[in-house]
């Protein structure tokens, strides 16, 4: 099951002019355009010469519907610096738009966001990969070891609100990250991700947390598991510890998370990173240096 992320992304754009005006009676996407391998029926080396029916369908739909062609959902509106209006989807970051080219004639201009599907994480944006697990959420078990420990102190930043540091290639006993609350309040994180969330998890990976807690004097750890659950004896040893107090270290804790735990952080982090993403952040490029309908 690992490595079987595909996560669509939206960062090649079609910049088209618009030559009719196309009543649009229902919202439905042509399926070719949401194709990966969609081709325009006429292309050229220059803005007027590209055109393609199912990309001014799309633009006219996006107008009057303002859903998302790809999950569906209601898209935020923008308005583009050189005039026009555009929307986006912060569910999947799509993106799509009417306007005018600086200097040109007004709304003659289409400009959408084209799909690409991309299987390392690191060439998409980290807002967009954690909202594409959050709304597919069993794809989680198609993430690597690595790319889980790489992820997951991301969503544990939005989850705990705290710093969370990654340990990254190194290994000490089994501790995979740190989140630190503050100067004296700090929590050992391992993260155990397996191929299948079927069974439970063992009561040996409670006994190793709680061994390096003592070994590195630090009271609070946190296991996450992709498990469905924690054993009997796992959860029984996680209490008969947490009720130890250590001189010069303080009380033990260790919590125990599993998938349905999971399910909560990225929900969480999702809504946390998406709320503070500004609907232009979502286009590549666009600031105010870039015209999002094409150069004088």
């Amino acid at each position: 099951m690992r490595n079987n992320i595909r996560i669509p992304i939206f960062n090649r754009e079609f910049l088209f002019n618009v030559y009719n005006e196309i009543f649009v009676d229902e919202d439905i996407p042509d399926c070719r355009w949401i194709d990966h391998q969609w081709k325009p029926e006429i292309s050229g080396n220059n803005i007027g010469s590209l055109y393609d029916t199912a990309a001014e369908h799309e633009v006219f739909r996006l107008l009057k519907f303002r859903t998302c062609a790809y999950c569906r959902e209601k898209m935020d509106k923008i308005n583009p610096i050189s005039g026009g209006v555009a929307f986006v989807c912060k569910n999947c970051f799509y993106w799509g738009g009417r306007g005018t080219r600086p200097g040109g004639p007004s709304n003659t201009r289409g400009n959408l966001g084209r799909i690409n599907f991309v299987k390392n994480l690191e060439e998409a944006k980290l807002e967009q990969v954690i909202s594409y697990l959050n709304q597919n959420i069993d794809r989680l078990l198609g993430l690597t070891p690595t790319e889980a420990e790489k992820l997951l102190p991301e969503v544990l930043k939005d989850y705990l609100n705290c710093e969370v540091k990654a340990f990254g290639g190194t290994r000490d006993g089994g501790i995979d990250a740190m989140a630190i609350r503050g100067e004296n309040e700090k929590m050992l994180i391992q993260i155990k991700w397996r191929e299948s969330k079927n069974s439970a998890e063992k009561v040996s990976v409670v006994r190793e947390v709680g061994g390096t807690l003592l070994a590195r004097k630090i009271p609070q750890g946190l296991i996450i598991s992709t498990r469905q659950k924690f054993s009997k004896d796992a959860i029984k040893e996680s209490k008969l510890i947490s009720e130890n107090e250590i001189v010069n270290i303080g009380k033990l804790n260790i919590e125990l998370k599993d998938f349905n735990d999971l399910i909560d952080m990225f929900e969480i982090s999702a809504k946390t990173r998406t709320e503070n993403l500004s609907s232009e952040e979502i286009i590549p490029e666009y600031n105010e240096g870039f015209d999002l309908f094409g150069h004088p």
